[in-house]
């Protein structure tokens, strides 16, 4: 994951986070807001636990007050929502367009600290295996098997691509696995071509499963040669030589059809709170960096859950 260079963000764990909204907390902004039906007979209590959200151009504010004497770094606000945390609002912003950070911000405390959400209990993937199971990406392995990962991959991320080979290796290595690639392209203020590619490779495993990942590779191999003007054309050239039809896959590529496919795939991985890719579940745990952890850890890691299926 892309690393900012501005050691003051990444060293506050916890920090005052001062908004608008701390000077006048009866205020509710008209965005960022859930949109979610109050159900019937739900206390004050519940509803209380669900404060407003911070708006955008509060949190632009802070970001403002507190970096604005380096010119050098700039930001965006990818997304403001509820966490999985009642009362906690989760803020995910990317820094020098890097790959994203997730504040968690508490309006009654008024502070917030940078990281991440975990599971907790005795079997603390078991939610996470129930939600992958309706994972649709272009598969390899045994699809009945107990055991699955699945991958959230950004085919423009330098990151994905060092990743490509070591899920290909436990692949093989693990022939009896089901193995899912779902596409999560980052937003274009990050890979301006992303988006496209994840289309053209969606239709790819729509037309040939198995040249899917002759193309997937291909994509990864030449990331470095394509940018957003050239991106159809260089996809299409791609798509050629793996054996596809450059018109089809094309018109595939820019339909309705497609782009709702891709949508379904993010949305499925922001409800396991991807932020950052690749992301892979192995038997619904979260592994962050498969390229940066050592080959034989992984190995075992995936044996361990072999092992522990079910539990």
């Amino acid at each position: 994951m892309t690393k900012l260079k501005i050691p003051a963000f990444i060293s506050f764990l916890t920090f005052v986070f001062s908004l608008t909204a701390a000077q006048n907390p009866t205020s509710k902004p008209a965005t960022h807001r859930p949109v979610t039906p109050q159900a019937k007979g739900q206390s004050d209590k519940d509803a209380a636990a669900k404060p407003a959200l911070p708006t955008t151009a509060e949190v632009d504010a802070y970001m403002k007050r507190s970096f604005g004497y380096d010119p050098g770094v700039n930001w965006e606000v990818l997304a403001i929502r509820q966490s999985t945390v009642p009362g906690i609002a989760e803020i995910i912003v990317s820094v020098n367009k890097g790959e994203p950070y997730h504040l968690f911000y508490s309006s009654v405390a008024q502070l917030a600290f940078v990281g991440q959400t975990l599971p907790f209990g005795p079997n603390p993937y078991a939610a996470a295996r129930a939600k992958l199971q309706a994972a649709f990406g272009p598969s390899r392995g045994g699809p009945n098997s107990p055991i699955q990962i699945v991958e959230f991959s950004d085919l423009e991320c330098p990151h994905c691509k060092a990743a490509q080979p070591i899920i290909e290796k436990l692949q093989g290595d693990f022939p009896q696995v089901h193995f899912v690639f779902q596409q999560f392209p980052l937003p274009a203020s990050i890979h301006p071509w992303a988006m496209k590619a994840a289309q053209y490779a969606d239709c790819a495993g729509q037309m040939n499963k198995d040249a899917f990942w002759k193309y997937v590779d291909s994509i990864f191999d030449n990331q470095g040669g394509i940018a957003l003007a050239t991106a159809d054309d260089k996809l299409k050239e791609l798509a050629t030589a793996a054996g596809y039809d450059a018109q089809k896959i094309s018109t595939c590529a820019a339909s309705p059809e497609t782009e709702a496919r891709v949508k379904k795939s993010l949305e499925l991985g922001q409800s396991l709170n991807v932020g950052q890719t690749p992301t892979v579940f192995i038997n619904g745990r979260t592994v962050l960096g498969p390229a940066s952890i050592p080959y034989d850890n992984l190995k075992n890691l995936v044996q361990f859950e072999i092992d522990h299926a079910g539990k």
